[in-house]
């Protein structure tokens, strides 16, 4: 039963997308997911060499912060009463902008040739 919660977690938040909002939190949407997807692995890695990081060890850092928030937080959001709809506007802006940030991340930060 549990295979399925991630699936219909996703179909829950296509289904609470609504263009027009996305319109409207543009700013919030934009500020949310540079925060998430580009100031937070420059946090990583800031981190990582201060401890003495590298290779692999500092790759996994930098992209798992690069990641994009979890489609289980839109999940969360709407069971704490949350606002559903902005919610479904992060995770679904943050995944396609990942697209471009990840790679644009690792090539900024030289890890392709280090692994």
């Amino acid at each position: 039963m549990s295979q399925g919660s991630l699936p219909l977690g996703l179909l829950c938040v296509g289904a609470a997308l609504q263009p027009e909002a996305l319109r409207r939190d543009a700013l919030v949407l934009g500020s949310t997911g540079a925060l998430r997807l580009l100031a937070m692995p420059v946090l990583a890695a800031s981190v990582g060499y201060l401890f003495g990081l590298k290779g692999v060890e500092a790759l996994v850092l930098v992209v798992f912060s690069a990641i994009p928030t979890a489609p289980t937080s839109y999940v969360l959001t709407r069971h704490m009463n949350g606002d559903g709809m902005l919610m479904a506007g992060i995770v679904t802006s943050q995944t396609l902008f990942a697209i471009i940030t990840i790679p644009l991340i690792l090539w900024i930060f030289s890890f392709q040739e280090t692994c």
